[in-house]
């Protein structure tokens, strides 16, 4: 009986802990850590211009648009960063975004001088090598939502919504 009692207790308690250890993460996010760019050796100066980096996107105060571009030190260890918001964010939801991104982005690439995360809210990607002005289609991420819409004219009114939205910023 008392095996059966600690069994169940596990059963009932699992789930509630899964819950709150996901808490706050985003079930969108998506990264690609693009292996064939190299690494980068913990504490360089590769690192350093990183870190500059990431401390230059998460204290934007300026929206642009929600568009970012940016470069920190010189070759052999420049490194160059572009982030986009998406259009109906405001600056604070843009700036938590891309702090989530970098943090992800830093634990599940490591020492990856070149990586690319997609969220429900906002891209970042950087690498060594320029980004900026040319068109890329590649890594790419896909998200396939399974549910069916129960109303699709309440759904397309949403999305006409939406769009319209985004189109006038």
């Amino acid at each position: 009986m008392g095996f059966s009692i600690l069994l169940l207790l596990f059963y009932l308690i699992l789930p509630l802990f899964l819950a709150i250890h996901g808490l706050g993460a985003d079930p969108f996010f998506q990264h690609r850590c693009i292996s064939t760019a190299g690494n980068y050796s913990a504490n360089n100066t590769y690192q350093a211009n990183l870190n500059t980096i990431f401390s230059q996107l998460t204290s934007q105060s300026d929206f642009n648009y929600g568009f970012y571009n940016l470069s920190a030190g010189r070759d052999p260890n420049q490194v160059n960063a572009i982030a986009l918001c998406r259009g109906d964010r405001n600056q604070e939801d843009c700036n938590s975004c891309l702090n989530e991104s970098i943090s992800e982005l830093s634990q599940r690439c490591p020492f990856s001088k070149e990586v690319v995360g997609w969220s429900e809210f906002c891209t970042l990607r950087y690498a060594h090598r320029t980004l900026f002005g040319d068109m890329e289609t590649s890594p790419d991420s896909c998200l396939l939502n399974t549910q069916n819409v129960t109303n699709v004219d309440e759904f397309n009114q949403a999305l006409d919504n939406l769009l319209n939205n985004l189109s006038s910023r």
